[in-house]
């Protein structure tokens, strides 16, 4: 009993941690994504737009490319490390980590942005807020997915569910930084990677070097 609520002990106060850590890494992500680098533009495919397009005339649109770089690169460039230092990964796993996390973000990004004009296509009425939310959550559970994905290759004693589930659920306020500009951006990445950060956390096994792949 007494070890079994030591580790339970001990699994809290990872998961406020890493907690910890993701508010920092969003809100450094967020700041980041403030210096634009210029537009990624839409997809438009036989006419058809799969991007930001307001009007059925408008030029098939996308965000900064600020948006697919930085968060994934600052969330890995501080999570690798806390992940090798806990001793869940080992270094080369670690920089493995932080590539992952940068592709699993450019995906994500890339995946929410394409379906905002279909998901809007598909409902029988028009309610922007609903379709970003919904294409948030698609692109919150492929990048989360694909992120835990690479960490349980890394680590195959990682249970991969629970991050890929709080990263789609946390999906849904996608239109908070989309709708609310600036401090609609702030709070989301200080939201969604202390959430996802944490859900890391629970998923991991017990420190341990001998189960760790490279």
């Amino acid at each position: 009993m007494r070890i079994a609520s030591l580790v339970a002990t001990r699994g809290a106060t990872l998961a406020i941690t890493f907690g910890v850590f993701g508010a920092l890494t969003g809100a450094v992500a967020a700041a980041c994504t403030f210096y634009q680098i210029g537009e990624f533009y839409g997809i438009a495919i036989g006419g058809y737009c799969f991007g930001l397009q307001p009007t059925p005339s408008s030029k098939c649109g996308g965000i900064d490319g600020a948006i697919y770089i930085f968060p994934g690169l600052v969330f890995g460039i501080v999570f690798g490390p806390l992940l090798y230092f806990s001793e869940r990964l080992s270094a080369a796993g670690a920089l493995v980590y932080v590539v992952a996390s940068f592709v699993a973000n450019v995906v994500a990004v890339s995946v929410c942005i394409s379906l905002m004009h279909p998901v809007g296509d598909l409902l029988p009425f028009d309610n922007l807020t609903l379709d970003v939310a919904i294409s948030g959550v698609i692109a919150g559970a492929v990048g989360g997915g694909l992120l835990g994905a690479a960490l349980a290759a890394l680590n195959p004693a990682v249970k991969r569910a629970l991050p890929s589930a709080v990263a789609a659920g946390l999906g849904v306020l996608t239109p908070v930084a989309i709708m609310l500009d600036q401090p609609g951006i702030c709070a989301f990445f200080i939201v969604w990677q202390s959430g996802y950060a944490a859900a890391v956390a629970a998923s991991l096994p017990p420190r341990s070097r001998g189960e760790i792949g490279a």
